[in-house]
């Protein structure tokens, strides 16, 4: 399941992809399924494609095989963290998929991760002989990683292999979620075990702490402050990664009215205040997501993160100018790695 719906085509100021999917559609895609059945150079079409995709920036592309669609091309970011935003927006104004094609901005688990080897600094790493260790910590899983090659490996071949076995394991997306430290280590961990069996954990997690549309679920944090009772509700996990694009923090603080006991919202406010929350989000579509609330002493705070590329920023300011049981104020800073809502994370 992604983690992201499609933009609608309706109004969208970015056409800086379009001529890239638009040669996609015309000449990219029968060339790569030709490729793919050897009825093409595999490097004449990966200068032509490598080509085509650096009009739009310094982004990598890989083919790979699909679960729902047969073949699945990735824009992702070559491991440049930096390019995380512009990898989802190029992806967001992809053709919708369908059975032989499907589009995303991030490297998907490889069907059969222990059938992989891959070659790292002259030697052949053989992923059926990685051996995991894993142990939970807040919410995440801190592993250590092992393979017999490692000893004879300098540093950065050792991380650079253990992170290709992880992300084909996991993909790209829940290595990042899922794993807290990542340490490669030249003894195999006594408790060790292999890439699948470390899928199947991740996936156990995973169950608990998404929904059955894989979207992150709502916490309540509660907590008693010297201006009385503090509830939030914060989306988890709170991670950039979920959204990338979404590079702009927005606090959108309003008052209102019908206080109940320790200044939470009663029930008439409570009203007013989801069917403003229900607004925003419609309003804001992929351009921009509430992914936390605050309320104490008769004020919410709406943490939101919205697409600098497109109007939402004015949006959210539009939507706040409804508020109709109290003040409001706007507050917008530019915030890629979310740090605005560090404090929030479960």
């Amino acid at each position: 399941m992604p983690l992201f719906r499609r933009r609608s085509s309706s109004g969208d100021p970015r056409s800086d992809y379009a001529p890239f999917w638009g040669w996609w559609t015309s000449e990219g895609r029968a060339l790569a399924e030709q490729t793919v059945t050897g009825g093409t150079d595999p490097e004449a079409f990966a200068a032509t494609m490598t080509a085509q995709v650096h009009v739009m920036g310094e982004l990598a592309w890989e083919i790979a095989a699909g679960e729902v669609s047969e073949h699945v091309l990735v824009i992702g970011t070559g491991g440049n963290a930096d390019l995380r935003a512009l990898a989802r927006r190029v992806v967001l104004a992809a053709p919708e998929p369908d059975e032989r094609w499907a589009y995303v901005d991030s490297r998907p688990p490889a069907p059969e991760p222990e059938s992989v080897v891959v070659g790292i600094d002259g030697q052949d790493i053989d992923l059926a002989r990685v051996r995991v260790a894993a142990r939970m910590d807040d919410g995440r899983f801190d592993v250590q990683v092992h393979h017999p090659a490692f000893p004879d490996l300098p540093e950065q071949a050792r991380s650079t292999a253990t992170f290709l076995a992880l992300d084909a394991a996991l993909g790209e997306v829940d290595t990042e979620l899922w794993l807290g430290e990542v340490l490669p280590v030249e003894l195999e961990p006594l408790d060790g075990f292999g890439l699948t069996a470390l899928r199947s954990v991740v996936q156990d997690l995973k169950r608990q702490r998404l929904d059955a549309d894989g979207q992150p679920r709502w916490v309540m944090l509660r907590g008693e402050t010297a201006e009385g009772l503090l509830l939030a509700m914060v989306r988890s996990p709170l991670h950039p990664v979920m959204a990338p694009h979404l590079d702009t923090y927005v606090a959108v603080t309003v008052s209102y009215r019908d206080q109940a006991t320790g200044g939470q919202p009663g029930e008439s406010s409570l009203e007013a205040l989801r069917a403003f929350e229900h607004r925003l989000g419609a309003r804001l579509g992929n351009d921009g997501q509430v992914v936390a609330h605050l309320s104490i002493a008769g004020i919410r705070t709406f943490h939101v993160y919205v697409d600098s590329t497109t109007g939402a920023l004015a949006t959210v300011k539009e939507v706040a100018r409804s508020w109709g049981e109290g003040t409001t104020s706007v507050h917008d800073m530019h915030d890629p790695a979310w740090q605005a809502v560090a404090h929030l994370r479960q």
